[in-house]
């Protein structure tokens, strides 16, 4: 079938899903959330995709008919955000102060959140993520904390909550540190969960043979594993745990919300790593398509894909060394990078000599860096001139000397103030578009599920 007919058909299917439901109710949420997704991350992973795969993005399917916006996420007291704040703001519609969990300004009164109020209404919810399940975004839908960092708090009120869907990693803040967990409490949460009736599941295969909620996944003790590393693992893909969220979620009458999020989009881009962030990010595009493919065939269904904040201000750059005009990335070297960078600063170790740092960027890289590149990253030299913005050893200065050679570049390791993409397509999904603030898509999900509290038209941007 021509390329022209396919658009054609993917922009009517759109258009009718996104007008033929408006006057009811958003029986089923799907809030996808890529983590550390800005701009940058998205039109490269683009232009990768078209240019590696010979194909859009899924999340095409969904900026096409228009309902797109550009969003802001400045909160109570930064201009910069990080996830916890930003993502409370998404789950509560309230400003906040960054690091604290859906909590009000005070840092002492718990926000009223999205899944709360699903709940309320009997729908079924369901957290997934990549990163961790106790990890700021995930926490912000099903907790109130004012630190991030209490994240054995957060474990047990995801649980008291009765999330009937969790899944991602981060077990260690279920156990006790009698068998290596974090918990200081001595509480085995996972065998409590069993006991109040959750299935658990620590591999693919396991999630896989669950037929019914609530179900917890914790598929590694720490983060799972960035998508470039995953094959070495049992570790079930972003996509397939959606699959298996919508399965069982949807099995109930009065409907869901779901907060899927790429959670190790944020932390490849932190390294700077351009392949590990691509990976992470075709993923999460993934998962967008099953939540695209599931809204087809499930009438009411509103399908939101936005971020929480952009991490390292990605971009790709113009020219390799020897090129006279744009060139733009390397996709080739980049689709043949072998491992992700959190597995090659192991394989370096601590202060490498530039003969180890040759011998690991041939293996995983197959490029041959000069005597100078080798002595920029034995030195950390990037990092040691703007200590604040870089936080991983070796990985900017290492990314920097790649930079020629994949023309990929980031600014920084931190995070930036880089406006955001909200985009979708269902019930509610008409009030998408301008420029929005990060708060607004609170309500825009809340009077979506309540079709009496739906204001006409679009909002522009909050001040809230």
């Amino acid at each position: 079938m021509n390329g022209w007919v396919v658009r054609a058909l993917a922009l009517m299917w759109a258009v009718l899903l996104s007008f033929g439901v408006l006057a009811g109710e958003a029986k089923n949420v799907i809030l996808l959330i890529g983590d550390g997704m800005g701009m940058g991350q998205i039109g490269t992973t683009l232009l990768y995709s078209r240019t590696m795969l010979g194909r859009d993005l899924r999340m095409v399917e969904l900026m096409t008919p228009g309902h797109t916006a550009i969003v802001l996420n400045d909160t109570a007291d930064a201009m910069v955000t990080e996830s916890a704040a930003a993502a409370g703001q998404i789950a509560t519609g309230k400003r906040m102060l960054a690091g604290a969990i859906s909590m009000a300004e005070d840092g002492k009164t718990p926000l009223r959140t999205l899944l709360e109020i699903a709940q309320d209404k009997g729908k079924a919810v369901g957290l997934v993520t990549t990163s961790g399940i106790t990890d700021a975004t995930p926490a912000a839908f099903a907790a109130h904390l004012a630190k991030r960092s209490d994240e054995v708090s957060a474990a047990e009120q995801e649980l008291q909550h009765r999330v009937d869907v969790l899944m991602g990693g981060r077990r260690q803040f279920f156990l006790p540190e009698s068998v290596g967990g974090k918990r200081k409490d001595g509480r085995d949460l996972i065998a409590e969960a069993r006991t109040a009736g959750y299935a658990y599941a620590s591999t693919a295969a396991e999630m896989q043979a669950v037929g019914q909620t609530p179900l917890l996944g914790l598929f590694n003790t720490g983060n799972m594993s960035f998508e470039l590393d995953r094959g070495r693992t049992q570790e079930p893909s972003l996509a397939e745990m959606t699959v298996k969220t919508l399965q069982l979620l949807s099995a109930g009458k009065k409907g869901f919300f779901a907060m899927i999020e790429g959670g190790r989009i944020d932390h490849a881009a932190h390294r700077n790593d351009a392949a590990a962030t691509i990976r992470d990010t075709l993923a999460f595009d993934e998962a967008v398509g099953i939540a695209i493919d599931f809204a087809k065939s499930h009438r009411g269904t509103l399908v939101l894909v936005t971020a929480d904040h952009e991490t390292g201000g990605m971009a790709v750059i113009g020219n390799s060394k020897t090129s006279k005009e744009y060139v733009g990335a390397d996709f080739k070297a980049i689709a043949g990078i072998g491992a992700s960078f959190e597995v090659v600063l192991k394989e370096l170790g601590t202060k490498p000599a530039p003969e180890r740092i040759r011998e690991v960027v041939k293996q995983y890289f197959a490029i041959d860096l000069t005597d100078a590149e080798l002595d920029t990253v034995a030195r950390d030299t990037v990092k040691s001139l703007d200590p604040a913005n870089y936080n991983y050893d070796l990985l900017h200065s290492l990314a920097f000397v790649l930079r020629p050679y994949l023309r990929v570049a980031f600014v920084t390791q931190t995070h930036t103030a880089a406006p955001l993409a909200l985009f979708g397509a269902g019930p509610g999904s008409e009030r998408v578009g301008g420029l929005m603030h990060n708060t607004e898509i609170f309500g825009l999900i809340r009077d979506a599920m309540t079709p009496q509290r739906r204001p006409s038209g679009k909002r522009g941007l909050s001040s809230q």
